[in-house]
């Protein structure tokens, strides 16, 4: 288990695996109202499908705009 704290004002605990170092657990919280939980499932070591990060053909034409400032 880790465990960083920042100011009394937030804190994040992560639980991993012995053997590997595998991610089971996340939660961060927030000044005591905001929690937010993660938990991994059937982990394996490697990318079984390398494709998965190859963007789509449509992000190959795409054009930047600049966002309104009150964005």
């Amino acid at each position: 288990m880790h465990m960083d704290r920042t100011m009394g004002m937030e804190s994040w605990v992560g639980v991993y695996t012995v053997k590997d170092c595998y991610p089971v657990q996340e939660t961060y919280t927030k000044n005591s109202s905001v929690t937010t939980s993660t938990r991994f499932f059937d982990l394996r070591m490697g990318i079984a499908d390398p494709s998965v990060f190859t963007p789509p053909s449509t992000c190959q034409t795409a054009q930047l705009r600049k966002m309104k400032d009150e964005c």
